[in-house]
């Protein structure tokens, strides 16, 4: 099978972790081995996104981005060292000939923009779909920029920790809220959104999707989009290991035999049998590209040569 619940696994391979140990706790501690030792079966997908922005930002499910189409056209990837190294920072987006350009990680998935003095925002956090209410136990602390006196700029810094109550929403207290600086949350049971929305209530965007334990992060990525004009990317992901946290949570690895043996592998590095973990691990990598390859058929991977580098004319930057 490509995915598992965590009950399956659990039934199948509870007899190889130690009877005072939890099989979740040391699936969240093996699993992110095995997803980033490879692009296994099942770990990458397909993702769509519109926005007028000319930045976009990974789901929370996502590790990486392999490949990535702007208005059906495919587009090259570029690193953080593009900048340094190339063209510069645009604050409009780099340009067309450049693709998307890899903005490192940030704490929310969209900036609040504020046009004018006197715009008003405040975080709101939601429960998610099918849910209609929050959760009945959990926090969430918001760190964020304000504007006290009025204008676009932040003249100080404030924070809110919503303690999740079962209620329909919480809204922070303050309404002059100019960027989120860090969102860190713990003991959230199930999936939450936060999101910044205007006094009116005309606007709503999510700024943040969490659940567990941990800190906001969103890797975004840049192009050009100068126009402001809604544009549709198609993105190829490799999906990324989100922690465990009940027996019906979905684990996009079914190989159950590599996961016994990253079970036996990570018991054997608690004995200090190193020799016992690397026989293993090798074993458990081995399973995978066996899988991996059989999975694939005839759609084999092919080397392309690019001579000239990511473009096919030289572009003219003097």
């Amino acid at each position: 099978m490509p995915a598992l619940t965590v009950k399956a696994v659990t039934k199948a391979l509870s007899d190889y972790v130690r009877p005072d140990e939890d099989i979740v706790a040391k699936l969240n501690m093996v699993m992110p081995r095995i997803y980033a030792m490879g692009m296994w079966r099942d770990l990458l997908y397909d993702w769509s996104i519109e926005t007028t922005n000319d930045y976009f930002a990974l789901p929370e499910h996502a590790e990486s981005l392999l490949g990535a189409m702007v208005q059906n056209s495919p587009v090259e990837m570029q690193s953080q060292w593009h900048d340094y190294r190339i063209s510069g920072y645009a604050s409009d987006g780099p340009a067309p000939i450049f693709g998307v350009v890899d903005d490192g990680f940030h704490p929310a998935k969209e900036d609040i923009v504020h046009e004018e003095s006197g715009d008003i925002y405040r975080i709101i956090a939601h429960p998610v779909a099918p849910n209609t209410l929050l959760p009945t136990e959990g926090s969430v602390t918001v760190v964020y920029g304000r504007s006290t006196d009025g204008s676009v700029g932040e003249d100080t810094v404030g924070e809110y920790t919503f303690e999740l109550n079962g209620g329909a929403s919480i809204t922070t207290p303050h309404d002059d809220i100019m960027d989120i600086k860090s969102i860190s949350f713990s003991d959230v049971p199930e999936e939450v959104e936060l999101k910044y929305g205007d006094s009116g209530h005309t606007i709503s965007i999510t700024v943040a999707t969490i659940k567990g334990d941990g800190v906001a992060r969103y890797r975004r990525f840049r192009f050009a989009n100068s126009s402001g004009s809604t544009r549709n990317v198609k993105l190829l992901l490799k999906r990324a290991w989100e922690p465990v946290l009940t027996q019906d949570d979905i684990i996009y690895l079914g190989n159950l035999n590599a996961i016994k043996h990253g079970l036996l592998g990570m018991l054997a590095e608690d004995n200090a049998d190193l020799e016992r973990a690397q026989y293993h691990w090798t074993i458990c990598r081995q399973l995978l590209d066996e899988e991996l390859d059989a999975a694939r058929g005839a759609a084999k991977p092919k080397p392309i040569l690019k001579p000239v580098g990511n473009q096919i004319n030289i572009p003219n930057i003097i």
